[in-house]
């Protein structure tokens, strides 16, 4: 009694496993889900669209203020297509399309090597959506061989069998076309293999250089340096195109300079390095305007430039001052402890720079052009320096990438090309023929399926039997 009590219970502990992998195989292998992958896909694709990736995390709070910059940097919303959530959709959608494989192609195939048949029952060709009868005075073996002769002339396979006045003949064309859905799925399999592979080990990246400037690019052993930044116009005075001269230095070594445009990228061992955009600078100036004057205005003031991280005098003082930062419009992030800039547009400017006396750093204030002496820049003096103007500086907005994944994804696109052709433009004709000889005349029963293209092989059917009529031999 006890065995049987343990034996039911194995059983329901067994039916029970089975029912969970049944489901999960079931939810695996729905159409539903492939579809909701794909709209996932395509929805988290407008956002990579719409935001630009890899941009600085200024740029996003800048663009978008605080709380939506926040929220994007939260999400992976800046470098998508590297998230651990979108990788997760791309090796989900490629579970999907394996167990759907998986579900429909083993019965496909054992059916296409098992699918010849040497006797059938003739009254099988007459259910046949496509089927024709005639009635020649050749022999039954005249007609077989005709037959044969036709059908082996059209490519098409044959297998024969019978005897003694009656005999059957099946044959088949275009087998390979029923595996194009099962290349297409395989070619899905390898871009989204590729897509992964650039996901993990490759990476995109945003940088934006000043003339001069010298970058350390992440994971390789060489720098990247910009030499010089110009635009190319039209003679109606638009934009024709915008350039970078760019300098790969490796073991401070120059090996490689080219000049770059839009659609004109610069190869170095994998890596691309494209053309993005360009713009005035919203935090870096080739010089700010100072004026130097008094506390108590007695209409004494002395103009001057500071250069860009230069120490210059500043005229009849015993001061000296460098410009070491700017911003175009100036924003304080008091949690983060983060001065950034709101927009790129120059909405409320500020200068950030260092005062000397002598040798000694005295002070390092923001200067805000619109609000001129509202910070004293020099304590404890009745003199001052405010921020009347700028010369702004370009900026080249370059971006580059390194994707392993790449080659993987041309091939499995080329493989989608050839399940294209095979699905679309090779399709499985199989004919099955009964020939029958009595008395003076012998009854031949013609008919077949095709998977696509009816039109086509209702006549394939015509002219095989349009070719034994008009060679029948009395």
């Amino acid at each position: 009694m006890a065995e049987k009590a343990k034996e039911a219970a194995e059983g329901m502990d067994a039916r029970w496993y089975r029912a969970i992998g049944s489901g999960i195989w079931s939810f695996l292998n729905s159409l539903k889900l492939t579809i909701f992958i794909l709209i996932s896909l395509a929805v988290t694709s407008i956002f990579g669209t719409a935001i630009e990736q890899n941009a600085p995390i200024e740029q996003y709070i800048a663009d978008y203020g605080e709380t939506w910059g926040k929220l994007i940097l939260y999400a992976n919303l800046n470098d998508m297509y590297y998230s651990w959530w979108f990788r997760g959709l791309i090796l989900f959608l490629a579970v999907n399309i394996i167990v759907c494989t998986l579900e429909r192609f083993p019965p496909k195939w054992k059916s296409l090597l098992n699918h010849k048949q040497e006797r059938f029952e003739p009254r099988l060709i007459e259910k046949f959506a496509h089927h024709e009868s005639l009635s020649l005075s050749a022999s039954p073996e005249a007609v077989r061989d005709r037959l044969l002769q036709v059908l082996r002339k059209k490519r098409f396979g044959t297998v024969t069998s019978g005897g003694g006045g009656e005999f059957f003949i099946y044959a088949w064309k275009g087998r390979i076309g029923r595996l194009g859905s099962d290349m297409t799925h395989i070619s899905l399999l390898l871009i989204l293999l590729g897509a992964l592979l650039g996901s993990i080990y490759g990476y995109r990246s945003t940088v934006f250089m000043n003339v001069g400037n010298t970058i350390d690019l992440k994971n390789e052993n060489f720098m990247l340096r910009l030499d010089k930044f110009w635009i190319d116009y039209y003679d109606t005075g638009h934009i024709r195109q915008y350039n970078s001269l760019l300098t790969i230095v490796e073991d401070g070594k120059e090996v490689l300079q080219k000049q770059i445009w839009v659609n004109e990228p610069l190869h170095y061992k994998g890596i691309k390095f494209y053309q993005a955009n360009y713009g005035l600078s919203w935090n870096k100036l080739e010089e700010a305007q100072i004026v130097f004057r008094r506390k108590v205005d007695d209409g004494t003031e002395i103009s001057f430039a500071a250069k860009w991280n230069t120490l210059v005098d500043v005229p009849n003082s015993k001061y000296s001052v460098k410009l070491i930062a700017y911003t175009a419009d100036f924003a304080y992030d008091e949690e983060n402890n983060l001065v950034y800039s709101k927009s790129e547009n120059p909405e409320n400017p500020a200068i950030k720079i260092e005062v000397y006396e002598g040798d000694r750093l005295i002070s390092s204030p923001w200067l805000f052009l619109n609000y001129p002496g509202i910070f004293p820049a020099i304590p404890d003096s009745d003199v001052d320096l405010v921020y009347t103007g700028h010369r702004g500086t370009w900026f080249s907005g370059l971006q580059y990438s390194r994707d392993p994944g790449t080659n993987v994804v041309w091939v499995g696109s080329a493989v989608m090309g050839i399940g294209f052709i095979m699905a679309f433009f090779i399709y499985h004709r199989r004919v099955w023929i009964h020939i029958k000889g009595g008395g003076q005349s012998t009854e031949i029963k013609i008919g077949g399926t095709v998977n696509k293209n009816t039109f086509a092989f209702e006549r394939d059917l015509k002219e095989i039997t349009g070719s034994v009529s008009s060679n029948e031999r009395p």
